[in-house]
């Protein structure tokens, strides 16, 4: 356990099943970071530095303590309360050897728990009579050992075959077939840590929306400030209004694309108009295809973005991506309810600090305040 003022951080490692690192790689420790974001996986990053005499140069490296695939779960833990930030295999390591005494350098670079699930092409892998949320929930019951448990969400639109009409075959490894499956449907497919060291939660669905309010980003007000810095930016190019045509006949209709906003609200009183026209191509598909092909080329793209810092310290628990926050002391066009987009961690001795991107769909809130 690395000492980090009100923060602890907790190294755990092994090949599967994980044990604390050493006490040589512990003090040798300078920091670490991870990504959560949005339209990625998670990510993290440790450096140590140790000299040639080091348990590091003179056993771990030679026996392949650091080596790609071999896992890693990073706990952070302020003010008594731990927080699984990261959880999955090594992919990268880079070593610098100085020539001075003390001053060798390890960092190890490393993917969340879906970096196991791209290892194995399983191109051609049959699913009979299988939709794809269901699909996916079989791929992910190989990777029970590493506490994985699947969530998947049917998606509203699904066209209904039967199994000896046709069947789908995989395409890729589990990671990019789950993928190419969360696209097709206009979905997600990523893989959070936690909320227990050595779980995983891998979720397919629908981008939610819709939960619990994440403690107010407050700029501009006096003591109850808790941010380094906060801007915002408004991109008319994100705001596109897809289309497409549907046979009918042997005549093309078009189709609007469908608005569903029961885990996808709108956050903003006054969205920003779409500035430009998308035509798919989709007159062979059957309208549920139609739809959810519309549905995916929606995206995730929002047109009014924010970016900032803040010490966790200060603001007194880890901001969470793929959530909802409030932002107060911005003004009127910028205050209310924002989504969480990325968060990325810096933490180092005496220190934990975050970076993240805020996202919504134009200005002015639809709520009329935020809690503190």
């Amino acid at each position: 356990m690395a000492a980090l003022s009100t923060v602890t951080l907790t190294v755990l490692m092994g090949p599967v099943a994980v044990a604390p690192a050493p006490k040589a790689v512990v003090d040798a420790l300078d920091g670490a970071t991870v990504t959560h974001a949005v339209g990625t996986r998670s990510g993290f990053q440790l450096s140590f530095t140790y000299s040639k005499t080091s348990p590091i140069a003179t056993s771990l490296l030679p026996m392949g303590f650091f080596d790609p695939m071999v896992r890693v779960v990073l706990v952070a833990t302020l003010r008594g309360v731990p927080k699984v930030l990261a959880d999955g295999p090594i992919k990268r390591q880079d070593v610098t050897a100085t020539g001075r005494p003390g001053e060798h350098r390890l960092v190890v670079t490393g993917d969340d728990v879906s970096g196991y699930m791209d290892v194995a092409d399983l191109t051609g892998f049959p699913f009979l009579g299988m939709p794809p949320f269901a699909r996916v929930a079989a791929m992910m019951a190989k990777y029970a050992p590493f506490g994985v448990v699947p969530v998947t969400i049917p998606p509203p639109f699904q066209p209904v075959t039967a199994a000896v009409e046709k069947y789908a075959h995989q395409q890729g490894t589990d990671f990019e077939y789950a993928t190419k499956l969360a696209k097709d449907a206009g979905h997600e497919f990523y893989v959070i840590p936690g909320p227990a060291p050595g779980t995983n939660t891998a979720y397919w669905g629908p981008q939610v929306r819709v939960g619990a309010v994440q403690p107010a980003l407050t700029v501009d007000m006096d003591a109850a400030a808790n941010l380094d810095g906060l801007s915002f930016s408004a991109d008319g190019n994100a705001a596109v209004l897809p289309y497409a045509h549907v046979k009918v006949a042997n005549v093309s209709v078009p189709v609007p694309a469908p608005e569903v906003t029961l885990l996808k609200p709108l956050l903003a009183a006054r969205p920003l108009v779409p500035t430009r026209t998308k035509l798919l191509e989709t007159d062979r598909m059957p309208l549920p295809e139609v739809l959810m092909t519309l549905l995916a080329a929606r995206g995730t793209a929002d047109p009014l973005t924010a970016t900032g810092s803040m010490d966790l310290v200060r603001y007194g628990q880890p901001l969470d991506a793929r959530s909802l926050v409030g932002v107060r002391g911005a003004g009127r066009a910028h205050d209310g309810l924002w989504f969480v987009r990325s968060v990325t961690h810096t933490l180092g001795r005496g220190s934990w600090k975050q970076a993240f991107q805020l996202a919504r769909d134009g200005f002015v809130s639809n709520v009329t305040e935020v809690a503190p």
